[in-house]
């Protein structure tokens, strides 16, 4: 990413601010100007007052050299007040926006990316970046300004011993800009690293388990190590800049010092300048001496921030869910007549995982959409939801495309219930009213739908009970049913989508939810990924999905009697999943589960 990509985005990210930012400027080029009286005031103090046994005078500029210290406090709280609010405005919009467009970004990144780097690399771009707000940086030309003006002031003193200082100022940004270049390449080194670190992080924490057992905690702290290493080496030397360019400044500084002091007795003996006017003149290099310092300080703080900013748009331009400008809200009043599928393929990875599919779904009917392990249920799925977009094709609802309306409207008609179903550590209740619309009886109700009510009734604190991080409190079928029971507690959703939504249901509980699911009629579409054929048979009719393409479409009987691949899936899953001898189905106990 070039230099200029960066630099518009500073402007961009500064511009609401730029009212501040220029009192801000103000308030410190009135501050310099009042800098700069004080040397003069200092040569007259020195000149007229001390060496000419002026009391008066005396008083005089110290009293103006006191006044103007007081002016620039004061002027100082005033600058304060504005830079406060950039100061906490900046990092604030920029979490803002990285969060945001975290919620907006497709799902298929985060397949892609370990979601702890990411939340990682955005907190440390962010930080770098907002060290922007400092305020020798938004002031840049006010520094530019203090270098002239003093060159002006020094100039008038003395132009022999301003060509002594000139000649080190040079050699001070050359040292400047070869070590910036060398800590660009660093950081961009320590914040590849960075990334390794949180990735190895959170692969540990989401994995301690496997770890454990596996019994390769060693190989793992191998590899942490190595991690480790290359950013402590990397640390090093960028401290190892630092220290030559800090040491070089003082070199550098030293040196000028040592020569003026020289070089000014020289010139005091020759009657070519006076003491006040050396003691001002060196007052006076200190004023150039210092933003230069600060301007080789804002070159090394930017080769932090560049990396940091790109690596920061880079993460903003990646694919987000972007609505359509003409795009409409799906009212919740429509009917849903009809869903299509029309000449649908998508391409994932490089790999087609979809070829040409069509089915259509009309109002009422329950369809099973089934396959074997990547036969493309899952992409249809996510295409359903609009978490991925056709690579041809279209899907419509009553004959308009999706894309013609809102991703939050479209997806409002639609009640999920997911493989893996991601739980919050929080209450029972606020995991099921994640809407946070729904009362109390209302969450109890679809409690007793899911059939998780009485496992509740049995928790410590009942509804109000923490379950942890992703339900880790909870065994694989109460988070199942506590899923599930937010996923019939959606109102106004027009369409049931159930994905294997019962597979770690004990075998009598998800006989009950099946029969209460298949005899129910609240819902215009119910769609389910399922291959229990006691269910399949119930249905009006299945989707047979094998490589990526609809084998066939049809009820139970049909694609039993016309598919042989669909007859030996079939018998294959009745082998795998025939219940114990001791479970059969009965209408008793749990009957009062009710959709």
């Amino acid at each position: 990413m070039k230099y200029n990509v960066v630099w518009i985005s500073i402007k961009e990210l500064f511009h609401p601010y730029r009212k501040n930012i220029w009192i801000i400027s103000i308030v410190m080029l009135v501050t310099s100007i009042g800098s700069f009286l004080t040397p003069w005031f200092t040569k007259q103090l020195i000149d007229i007052g001390i060496l000419g046994l002026d009391f008066y005078r005396v008083i005089q500029y110290v009293g103006l050299i006191f006044l103007i210290f007081l002016i620039q406090q004061l002027l100082g709280i005033f600058q304060f007040y504005y830079y406060k609010e950039i100061s906490v405005r900046i990092p604030y919009d920029l979490n803002k926006k990285a969060c945001k467009h975290v919620l907006s970004v497709r799902t298929k990144f985060f397949k892609d990316r370990n979601f702890s780097v990411v939340m990682s690399e955005l907190f440390q771009d962010i930080a770098n970046i907002s060290s922007l707000t400092d305020t020798q940086f938004l002031t840049s030309f006010v520094n530019l300004f203090k270098v002239f003006a003093g060159l002006t002031a020094l100039f008038y003193i003395n132009w022999k011993l301003t060509l002594v200082m000139l000649a080190t100022i040079p050699v001070k940004m050359l040292i400047s800009s070869f070590l910036y270049k060398k800590q660009v390449k660093v950081y961009e080194i320590i914040m590849h690293l960075q990334s390794n670190f949180s990735e190895w992080l959170g692969d540990a924490i989401s994995g301690i388990e496997a770890i454990k057992v596996w019994g390769i905690t060693g190989k793992r702290l191998a590899k942490l190590k190595v991690n480790l290493d290359g950013s402590k080496n990397a640390k090093s030397k960028l401290m190892r800049y630092g220290f030559i360019d800090s040491i070089s400044g003082s070199f550098m500084t030293t040196l000028f010092t040592c020569g003026l002091y020289l070089y000014g007795a020289w010139l005091i003996q020759k009657d070519e300048i006076t003491i006040g006017g050396l003691v001002s003149f060196i007052s006076y290099s200190s004023l150039v001496f210092e933003p230069i310092t600060i301007i080789s300080y804002l070159i090394t703080q930017l080769s932090s921030v560049k990396p940091a900013f790109e690596r920061f748009l880079k993460f903003l331009n990646t694919d987000a869910e972007i609505d359509k400008p003409e795009a409409k809200e799906l009212l919740e009043s429509i009917s849903i007549n009809d869903l299509k599928f029309e000449n649908v393929s998508l391409v994932y990875e490089n790999e087609k995982a979809l070829d040409q599919v069509n089915f259509t779904i009309q109002k009422g009917e329950k369809v099973a959409i089934i396959g074997l392990n990547g036969s493309g249920k899952s992409s249809v799925v996510n295409l359903l939801l609009r978490f991925y977009e056709p690579t041809e094709g279209s899907i419509k609802i009553n004959d308009k495309d999706v894309k013609e309306y809102t991703f939050e409207s479209y997806r409002s008609i639609w009640s999920l219930m997911a493989q893996n179903n991601y739980l919050f550590n929080d209450t029972v209740a606020n995991n099921i009213n994640i809407s946070e619309e729904l009362t109390l009886t209302e969450i109890l109700e679809s409690c007793k739908q899911s059939g998780a009510y009485s496992f509740i009734q049995d928790l410590p604190e009942k509804m109000d009970t923490r379950i942890g991080y992703n339900g880790a409190k909870l065994s694989g079928g109460q988070k199942q049913k506590i899923a599930l029971a937010r996923t019939l507690a959606r109102k106004d959703t027009k369409i049931l989508l159930l994905d294997e939504a019962t597979s770690s249901y004990d075998y009598y509980s998800e006989q009950v939810f099946n029969e209460e699911l298949l005899s129910s009629d609240r819902y215009m579409m119910t769609i389910i990924i399922t291959h229990r054929p006691e269910v399949l048979k119930r249905l009006d009719k299945i989707i047979y999905l094998n490589g990526g393409k609809v084998l066939g479409i049809g009820t139970f009987d049909e694609l039993y009697t016309s598919q042989e691949s669909f007859r030996d899936m079939i018998t294959s899953t009745q082998r795998e999943e025939t219940p114990d001898a001791f479970y059969s189905f009965s209408n008793e106990s749990e009957s009062t589960l009710r959709l």
